[in-house]
């Protein structure tokens, strides 16, 4: 199994794309131990996203695994802001 690996995540990351998301980072957690989600070509972020990485580092947890946001954009920290989180690993409550 590979250390570290990264999905560089873009476009579009709504309700729409949240099964190809899903995916994709599932994917990618089998075969790493520390997986970075760079989010910095983002457009787009809703609940359904937030969920989605909150359920997947949830999984990394269980595994002894770990996830986390790199260079989140303002409309990833906005999706987080507006579920009362802060885009960054443990994705603790928004001061």
């Amino acid at each position: 199994m590979s250390e570290q690996s990264s999905v560089r995540l873009s476009g579009d990351c709504t309700v729409r794309s949240v099964r190809t998301l899903h995916r994709e980072i599932a994917a990618a957690l089998e075969t790493s131990s520390d997986l970075s989600l760079d989010c910095a070509q983002v457009e787009r972020a809703d609940i359904a996203f937030v969920q989605l990485v909150l359920s997947a580092a949830a999984t990394a947890r269980q595994q002894a695994k770990r996830i986390d946001l790199t260079d989140a954009s303002d409309v990833v920290a906005s999706a987080f802001a507006r579920a009362g989180l802060r885009p960054r690993a443990p994705f603790a409550p928004a001061a």
